[in-house]
């Protein structure tokens, strides 16, 4: 059975011939995207916003590619798109291996025990050993404010709105403060997780340190998706975002890691 005119693969992983003509407009996009030449596979993807419907299919396609650059060009492209088959798609896939450090936070003066991410997933907030609260603007890569805790951090949370967050300390004391401002107020009431270095982000996965990285499961197969590596010692607290687009790590040397696809 021969392709039809608007197919999205002409079919065959094998590079052209050396010398091989390569074809121009639709056809020439599906020539690329069926080489066995990853380079080629971006450049067709990169192309085939001409082709309207044909774009949309090559993208979910090419997010089942071998090469993870590949992914990650589909998975950028297909985020900008509207159609409820392109938000499908994203939703069915696992972008963590694509994941890499986006920025590290220095300022800590001992190990991270606690971290957590407000729901806009432009603030940070980390705890340390040395009893130190720190607020983030992680967009800016810079310090807001420093707080004294008075106690180990052994958990963080940011309120729905963003207004306010609490650390649990020694003794399961609850202490709580404006996240804008930095002003101590009254905690609600409400339980903190207690594990920092284990979080779960929906019912498909669990991030979870090991050693100086973190490490993604599906729950659903047991199996491991990815390790995320840079942290020079162990990592002792990590949090996911709440639109699942970020992951954010603290670890004993001394730092706040950001990880996301860019």
């Amino acid at each position: 059975m021969q392709p039809g005119e608007y197919d999205a693969v002409l079919g065959g992983s094998s590079p052209s011939p050396m010398g091989a003509m390569v074809l121009g407009g639709l056809e020439g996009v599906k020539q690329r995207f069926g080489s066995a030449i990853v380079a080629q596979r971006i450049a067709a993807l990169l192309e085939a916003h001409k082709y309207g419907q044909i774009e949309l299919d090559l993208l979910i396609q090419a997010l089942q590619d071998e090469s993870t650059q590949v992914q990650k060009v589909a998975y950028l492209r297909l985020q900008t798109r509207q159609e409820s088959k392109a938000k499908r798609a994203l939703q069915a896939y696992d972008p963590y291996a694509l994941f890499e450090s986006l920025a590290t936070l220095k300022g800590h003066l001992s190990g991270v025990t606690a971290v957590a991410i407000s729901p806009d997933g432009r603030s940070l907030i980390s705890g340390s050993r040395d009893e130190v609260i720190k607020v983030w603007d992680w967009w800016a890569q810079e310090e807001i404010f420093t707080l004294k805790a008075h106690s180990f951090v052994y958990a963080i949370t940011i309120s729905e709105d963003g207004e306010t967050f609490a650390i649990r300390g020694r003794n399961h004391v609850i202490k709580a403060w404006s996240l804008r401002t930095g002003q101590q107020i009254r905690p609600e009431k409400g339980a903190l997780r207690t594990i920092a270095s284990v979080t779960l982000t929906d019912d498909r996965h669990l991030i979870s340190s090991s050693q100086n990285a973190i490490k993604i499961w599906n729950l659903k197969t047991g199996r491991e998706l990815c390790t995320l590596q840079g942290h020079s010692s162990l990592v002792t607290a990590v949090a996911v975002s709440a639109d699942k687009q970020m992951i954010i790590s603290g670890s004993e040397d001394r730092t706040v890691r950001v990880w996301g696809v860019a």
